[in-house]
């Protein structure tokens, strides 16, 4: 980071705290692995109707208070307070106790093939009286954001059904959704836990089913008129309950040039669509498949998530929030042996990534639980003799044998380095596709969180911006990142000075600010998206295709508009399309987040091109051509930034002419103020102009400090 002080000229006027330039940077030289990341101190940034942080949703795992794995010989008495009050955990799923039960429970003497109300009311009564007498665990019910979630097994009642332990099989769908409906009033409420958030009709139930991974010709037509009738039965006996589905393991909906969306997740949409609360996703990285690597995070689960939401749009006329009840890494090449930290180092770079984009959607997203179950002895093979591989705790003598006091794996460090985060969400941008960037104000705590999606080190250049004198006191930095073949969790105090980190490869580094007075937040920056009258268009080669993106809101004459092209198409084809808006050609970035793919069956994955705020009007034409054929544009979607004054800073890295603006806080007394510019900026000469475009000067920055 250079310094560069300006001695104000007499065409420069101090009238307000703050002042905008533009300058015009010329024979600039890059630098790949150096990125800047502009923060906003006083902008608050709400998404939709979200500005804050919340906890509850993300920081999660996949259990229950009530589960016996908390307990046993752990290197602490306590383990339930020490890893969720320690860490601020949340709970997140169950999928145990309704199956267990739907097992054992009697079949109604009366009517084959239905749970017997009588003995589903008799455990219900025992469950809850045995939860009123265990009181220790009582504090835990607000921690849940739960869902719970029936298994495939007894609740399916298609092709491949098999019978309760007790020897019969559920009648129909109707029966299967009244047993869960008469389940949640029995077990839940009165004296026992509270209701469930979220309840998933059945756990991936085409997992099996529909052919596997890379199927595409099977339909979903059954399991989503399942889905309709169990609904309706669920609510018949509880009308208060959310319902979702159909936790796909799978949605890859690129598969087959999109046959599998129409197969699955369309008609899923169309057959079930208006009877679902949500909707229901397992989202895995395979970052290990047969020394292969086959990833969502990026481009990849942006795509899915804005093709799901505009053909909600089209066909019910609104999205539907998401329960993304399973998430993480699959690791196929380290499974089916013992505990490894490499194996650990895989699940946390993916969780991280993975959950930055879902923190992009914090009025979509109602809860993330990373598959993170706490020992899992239930899944240990004793025939082979290794244990389950997602778990957040493992045995002291873990590889060499199944001995010890149990102790946290390397997953923990999740939690430890997320434990402090909260407080209002502020403006913050970064100048490269693959560094996500969030960040928030608590008082006078700030959180800035940085995650790489590169193989490689990244200088992070940090640019503080605020309409008042804000003095940083303490850093505290946290940087989870691999070290050989395990991940570690550097935790230090840097110099209050620090402008530039060094984030390494696949890492995620939290710093945490402590400033000398409270944050002061008096500004706004408002995101909204938009969506296109037109989905899944058919590339052919040098021909247009048009969307229409109508009736957005401009609140004001400052903001930033995003526009958001999907595409699924063979590798070896032309992902960067000739582009206008409103007739105006605009420049595609040659870049998306993430990687390219090359590993997946075809690309899929979401362009992500800036648009001039002023070029954005109530109604808007878009005109994308790609110059040869194949494939589809899978979603064109707008997300707009309206904001309260103009604040908005481009680092746009282009050789060899850059234009950047920079908010400059001038100090009345002495007529000078100090801006620090990106260290790439150095050496290269540049132009000046005022925001009325009159040019001030042309100097060269030097190495070291010129005085202008």
């Amino acid at each position: 980071m250079g310094n560069l002080n300006i001695k104000l000229g007499t065409n420069i006027k101090l009238a307000k705290t703050k002042l905008l330039f533009f300058l015009f940077f010329i024979g600039i030289s890059n630098y790949a692995q150096e990125v800047s990341v502009d923060i906003h101190l006083n902008v608050l940034h709400t998404i939709g109707t979200n500005s804050t942080f919340e906890r509850s949703k993300f920081i999660t795992i996949h259990a229950n208070q009530l589960e016996k794995d908390w307990d046993g010989d752990n290197f602490t008495p306590d383990l339930r307070n020490d890893f969720l009050n320690g860490y601020d955990v949340y709970l997140g799923r169950d999928t145990g106790g309704i199956t267990w039960i739907l097992n054992n429970v009697e079949e109604d003497p009366t009517r084959l093939g239905f749970a017997d109300p009588t003995d589903i009311a008799s455990r219900g009564e025992n469950s809850r009286n045995s939860f009123a007498s265990q009181s220790k665990l009582h504090s835990y019910e607000n921690r849940k954001n739960l869902v719970i979630a029936a298994q495939l097994h007894p609740f399916w009642t298609g092709e491949s059904q098999k019978a309760t332990t007790k020897g019969w099989k559920i009648a129909s769908p109707t029966a299967t959704g009244e047993y869960m409906g008469r389940y949640f009033n029995e077990f839940h409420g009165q004296n026992g836990q509270k209701q469930p958030a979220w309840v998933e009709v059945i756990n991936e139930p085409a997992y099996e089913a529909l052919g596997g991974k890379k199927d595409y010709t099977h339909s979903l037509q059954e399991i989503a008129d399942f889905h309709v009738e169990v609904a309706d039965a669920i609510r018949a006996q509880n009308s208060n309950l959310k319902i979702g589905g159909y936790t796909a393991a799978f949605p890859d909906f690129e598969t087959g040039d999109f046959q599998r969306w129409m197969n699955r997740d369309k008609l899923f949409v169309d057959v079930a669509g208006e009877k679902m609360d949500f909707w229901s996703w397992h989202l895995y990285d395979f970052p290990a498949i047969g020394g292969k690597t086959d990833l969502r995070s990026g481009s990849n689960v942006e795509a899915t998530f804005d093709m799901m939401d505009q053909y909600s749009m089209l066909k019910l006329g609104h999205t539907k929030p998401y329960v993304i009840s399973e998430y993480g890494a699959q690791t196929h090449d380290y499974d089916r042996q013992g505990w490894t930290a490499m194996r650990d180092w895989l699940f946390l770079k993916v969780q991280n990534s993975l959950m930055m984009s879902f923190m992009e959607r914090p009025d979509d997203i109602t809860i993330a639980i990373p598959f993170t179950i706490v020992k899992a002895e239930w899944g240990y093979n004793h025939e082979k003799g290794y244990p389950y591989s997602a778990r957040l705790m493992r045995k002291t003598n873990e590889p060499e044998s199944y001995t010890g006091t149990w102790i946290y794996t390397d997953r923990v460090k999740f939690y430890q380095l997320w434990k402090n985060v909260k407080g209002k969400r502020i403006a913050i941008k970064a100048t490269d596709f693959d560094i996500q960037v969030d960040a928030y104000v608590d008082g006078k705590k700030g959180y800035i969180i940085l995650n790489s999606l590169e193989s490689i080190p990244t200088q992070i250049n940090l640019n503080f911006f605020d309409s008042y004198s804000t003095q940083i006191s303490a850093i505290v930095k946290k940087h989870l990142t691999l070290s050989g073949v395990a991940p570690i969790l550097e935790q230090e105090n840097i110099s209050p000075s620090t402008t530039n980190v060094v984030l390494g490869a696949e890492s995620t580094m939290i710093l945490e600010y402590t400033f000398e007075n409270e944050i002061t937040i008096d500004e706004t920056s408002d995101e909204v998206k938009y969506f296109a009258d037109d989905y899944l268009k058919p590339i052919n080669a040098s021909k247009a295709s048009f969307f229409h993106i109508n009736n957005v809101e401009k609140t004001g004459v400052f903001g930033e508009a995003v526009l958001r092209i999907s595409i699924g198409r063979e590798h070896g084809k032309q992902l960067i399309p000739t582009l206008k808006v409103n007739d105006k050609i605009i420049k595609v970035p040659e870049d998306w987040r993430g990687y390219d793919q090359a590993d997946k069956g075809q690309f899929f994955g979401t362009l992500e091109i800036p648009v001039p705020y002023d070029l954005i009007k109530t109604n808007n034409e878009i005109f994308v051509e790609f110059p040869d054929f194949g494939g589809h544009i899978s979603s064109t979607v707008m997300q707009v930034f309206n904001f309260s004054d103009d604040f908005s800073t481009l680092g746009v890295m282009e050789s060899p002419i850059d234009r950047i603006k920079i908010n400059l806080f001038p100090n009345p007394a002495n007529k000078s103020f100090q801006v620090k510019l990106p260290t790439q900026y150095l050496g290269a000469s540049f132009i000046m102009y005022n925001t009325s475009g009159v040019k001030l000067s042309q100097q060269v920055i030097s190495k070291e400090n010129t005085l202008i």
